[in-house]
């Protein structure tokens, strides 16, 4: 997963926050300070990246535009961000390791199957 940019953590909290799919203009009238191209360019970027999917494309009064929905959740992103500033401050395989486990294990990404597989391979 990618680190997100400053621009880009705004516009994910906004799409995080809300309650239906998001069109640029949804972001742009919770957030006036930013520019149309800004978030134009932001959405393909976070999208690329995966944060991002799209939804559906929706007609407003004066434009056809995509809506956007996260494809990852915040918590998701603050796990993955916590384990790779770990990674980064520990260069310890082992530590790594057991860093990587356990963020796995308080996401919801991990099932019956994973767990049973990981025993096996400790065994």
């Amino acid at each position: 997963m990618y680190q997100l940019f400053e621009q880009e953590r705004k516009i994910m909290e906004i799409i995080w926050n809300a309650e239906k799919p998001c069109l640029i203009s949804d972001i742009l009238h919770i957030d006036p300070s930013l520019s149309r191209n800004t978030v134009a360019k932001a959405l393909v970027a976070l999208e690329k990246k995966g944060f991002l999917k799209v939804d559906s494309i929706r007609r407003t009064v004066t434009r056809t535009g995509r809506a956007y929905v996260p494809a990852v959740t915040r918590k998701e992103y603050e796990l993955q961000k916590k384990f790779m500033n770990s990674i980064s401050q520990n260069h310890s395989l082992k530590r790594n390791t057991l860093n990587l486990c356990s963020t796995l294990l308080q996401t919801d990404m991990v099932d019956e199957e994973f767990v049973n597989e990981l025993e096996n391979i400790i065994k």
